[in-house]
């Protein structure tokens, strides 16, 4: 649904634009994860990319990332930042950097030898993509909501709990009613894919790609915390798993299901013009917080559990909070410590938005 208004060609009102960046690594280089180690890699199953959103409303301008990625080193996030500000001609502190959560990832929340050119080159190319974005900024509506994925998670103290279906999904528009963007908040590691040797971007890639073949426009998934939570019923400890092959279907299975339920939430969102643009941060707590429109964004670089997502939700439950976590790529083996202090913050920044 668009919602009509007085003066909504005035051209201060809401622009978006988009770019993307292929950042596969070579066939060769070394793919690490959270569960299966260090392996060499022989060939692509589906490239890994950068995502970029620019959207710019009344004078305020902002950058949104996505990495096809289990984590990146604070330097490495700082000259991504920094290349991406640049190019969209924005302060650091405008720029949003998130990741999918890829396990079959480069080891980039390490610094590993044979990255050192890569990563020298990365936000070159994410600098690039948002030197697109810029230049195809285009008068669009935006607007988002909550809505469920049940049945595809668990935590990993066992059976009978499963994880956080809450899924999230952010819809940009053109007047016409085509996709610009879309991005999707969902709380589940993309680490089904398991021990291969192939480059993939697992199942966030096939579902933001799925969207993208719909009409959706570029599409971005945030990794929300998900520290105690799995694909399917892998908890720890369990003998049996439905998923034991961890397959390429499991893999397509749960990004169409994504896919599908975020396209149905996208067409069910209300389209405004009058997108107001806010950007904290807290310094004290690491965190993030931005409102979009009627959307409201918490990010940390931290590693969470999903307690921290819900906290937000429960406390602010009319309001469609995006929460993303573990930018710096810790293992699950690393204590995730909830964050009260981050949350006590990031809320009273979130209320003085307007999240309630």
């Amino acid at each position: 649904m668009v919602l009509e208004m007085a003066g909504k060609t005035e051209p201060g009102l809401f622009r978006a634009g988009v770019g993307k960046a292929v950042i596969t690594p070579p066939v060769g280089f070394v793919i690490d994860g959270p569960e299966h180690g260090v392996r060499e890699s022989t060939g692509i199953l589906d490239d890994l990319l950068a995502r970029v959103i620019v959207i710019e409303s009344n004078g305020t301008r902002a950058v949104l990332i996505s990495l096809d990625v289990w984590g990146v080193t604070p330097n490495l996030a700082s000259t991504i930042k920094s290349a991406a500000a640049s190019a969209s001609g924005v302060g650091e502190s405008s720029v949003w950097l998130t990741v999918t959560g890829n396990a079959t990832s480069p080891p980039l929340w390490r610094d590993d030898p044979q990255y050192v050119n890569y990563t020298a080159y990365l936000p070159e190319q994410i600098g690039g993509a948002a030197r697109v974005a810029v230049d195809t900024l285009e008068p669009a509506s935006l607007g988002s909501t909550g809505t469920l994925l049940p049945d595809v998670s668990t935590f990993t103290a066992g059976p009978g709990r499963p994880g956080n279906a809450a899924l999230f999904v952010l819809a940009i528009n053109r007047a016409d009613g085509s996709g610009i963007a879309r991005l999707i908040n969902f709380a589940c590691p993309a680490s089904i894919t398991g021990a291969s040797t192939q480059w993939t971007a697992d199942y966030p890639g096939y579902a933001s790609w799925a969207v993208e073949q719909n009409g959706g426009g570029l599409t971005l998934f945030s990794q929300a915390p998900s520290h105690d939570i799995r694909p399917y019923d892998w908890w720890d400890g369990n003998p049996n798993p439905s998923h034991p092959e961890r397959t390429a279907q499991d893999v397509h299975a749960l990004g169409l299901l994504l896919a599908t339920q975020a396209a149905n939430a996208a067409a069910d969102t209300t389209q405004r013009r009058n997108v107001e643009i806010d950007i904290r941060f807290d310094e004290q707590a690491e965190v993030q917080v931005m409102r979009i429109g009627d959307a409201f964004f918490v990010s940390t670089v931290r590693p969470q559990p999903n307690k921290f997502a819900r906290r937000f939700r429960r406390e602010l439950p009319h309001s469609n909070t995006f929460v993303s976590a573990n930018h710096s790529g810790e293992m699950f083996s690393a204590k995730a410590t909830f964050d009260a202090r981050a949350i006590r913050r990031a809320g009273a920044i979130l209320r003085e938005l307007g999240a309630s």
